[in-house]
């Protein structure tokens, strides 16, 4: 595992990366994305996604602050030139990442799993369907 962030000001989060399956590189993020170190955020995933083969995962599952630096950052990463060829998937397992995922929209453009079921819009909820009363 390498934590990916080596800047000198003490930036109120971590980015570890460590292989995940075929093709993709896991970039963990723990802490608050708060807007003030968005440039720290952004240069910390881009570095990730340069050590990706063919798959960046950036788990969220450890955010315990997810403003609007975490959504500029997941944008411009996923938007980035040298995203083109590989494929840039996030994983959301709380309120607190996918309530601003799913009021900018964001849902819907980014490849995102791990979402709490009340997270997920109605329209992409699948499962069994229950049956009628009798």
């Amino acid at each position: 595992m390498e934590t990916v962030h080596d800047h000198a000001e003490d930036v109120p989060f971590t980015v570890s990366t460590r292989p995940g399956e075929d093709g993709e590189l896991v970039a963990a993020v723990t802490g608050m994305l708060d807007s003030a170190y968005n440039p720290a955020l952004q240069q910390s995933l881009l570095h990730a996604l340069r050590g990706a083969p063919e798959v960046l995962t950036v788990d969220l599952s450890d955010v315990h602050f997810f403003g609007s630096a975490g959504v500029t950052a997941l944008v411009w990463l996923s938007q980035h030139p040298e995203a083109h060829d590989k494929r840039v998937r996030v994983i959301a397992t709380s309120r607190i990442v996918t309530g601003p995922l799913e009021l900018t929209g964001l849902l819907q453009q980014l490849d995102v799993s791990g979402m709490p079921a009340h997270a997920v819009p109605p329209a992409d909820r699948t499962g069994p369907a229950v049956p009628p009363s009798a």
